[in-house]
């Protein structure tokens, strides 16, 4: 089964898949406030380190899933147009919305963004990780498990709506058009 690697560790041990991959970032902003970042990426020119992080040299596909406490008060305003840090790059009529049994609202894109030229994919802050996916047959599956498991584990989300949210990232993640190109 495909498996995770910190991307930190993958990235200093030099084995970031040069041919393509999937990389899924969580940034944990406290209360219950979390963006998640999926990734893909093929045929890198160049990975470096820069103060802000990991940049990759290629093209590639990013979705996000945004978690958002009850308490939030800001659920007025777009996404897009929110703070620096706590933005994503959608509009509600862009974006899928759930509300677990738990009462977070749980928005996913419905389709991805392309990202040109480059990308850099942030370094680790006091409560975020960011895992590299190796393009593996079952990469999907495996991902999918991790992404629910994240869900239920670190955004208290029960099970079952954890599975339903996994899935549903999975339907964009599905719609990535660097692998087809």
């Amino acid at each position: 089964m495909a498996k995770a690697t910190s991307l930190i560790k993958a990235y200093m041990t030099e084995t970031i898949p040069s041919d393509g991959g999937f990389i899924i970032t969580a940034n944990f902003l406290g209360g219950g406030y979390t963006i998640y970042e999926v990734t893909a990426y093929r045929n890198v020119k160049d990975i470096y380190r820069t103060g802000d992080g990991i940049t990759f040299k290629t093209d590639g596909n990013r979705t996000h899933l945004l978690v958002e406490p009850p308490t939030f008060t800001k659920k007025h305003i777009e996404p897009v147009n929110r703070e620096a840090g706590r933005s994503i790059p959608y509009r509600f009529n862009e974006m899928e919305i759930m509300q677990p049994t738990t009462n977070e609202k749980v928005m996913i894109p419905h389709n991805p963004i392309m990202l040109y030229s480059s990308f850099t994919v942030l370094d680790k802050q006091a409560d975020s990780f960011a895992y590299i996916f190796h393009p593996t047959r079952d990469v999907y599956v495996a991902m999918k498990k991790f992404i629910a498991d994240s869900i239920y584990n670190d955004c208290n989300i029960s099970t079952a709506d954890s599975k339903e949210i996994a899935d549903k990232l999975l339907e964009t993640i599905k719609k990535f058009t660097i692998f087809t190109g």
